[in-house]
């Protein structure tokens, strides 16, 4: 089968749509302002205004620390087993309806932090 640049052309086309359209971005553009992952509730809302969406739960975390049999600390770290530790993470999600022309952005925060901008259908 002979390949001419027509397809090739296309077959590359494709797949640097691919790479071109990611589930989650790192930033956003709330009007002239820019949202970045690592920001604080606070700094969103003053750049974005509220929410039109908002959810809020707790997720449930094991962490692994490792103790040692006893007080000795000057054993080795072969001595030393893992624990699970129990913690609860507060996260909220905000969603942000930025008009029919433009996809909607929802905002995963863990703590007090932004961790995750994703990105949704066309808003209304």
């Amino acid at each position: 089968m002979k390949i001419n640049h027509v397809t090739v052309f296309f077959l590359i086309a494709i797949l640097g749509g691919l790479f071109l359209y990611p589930e989650a971005a790192s930033a956003f553009r709330c009007g002239t302002r820019i949202v970045n992952i690592g920001d604080t509730k606070w700094e969103v809302l003053n750049k974005c205004g509220p929410p039109q969406w908002q959810e809020a739960w707790e997720e449930k975390r094991i962490d692994r620390v490792y103790r040692t049999p006893d007080l000795d600390f000057h054993r080795s770290r072969e001595s030393r087993y893992p624990v699970g530790v129990v913690t609860y993470v507060p996260v909220e999600e905000w969603t942000y309806n930025l008009g029919p022309s433009q996809f909607m952005r929802i905002l995963r925060f863990e703590g007090n932090r932004l961790i995750r901008i994703e990105t949704g259908g066309y808003g209304f």
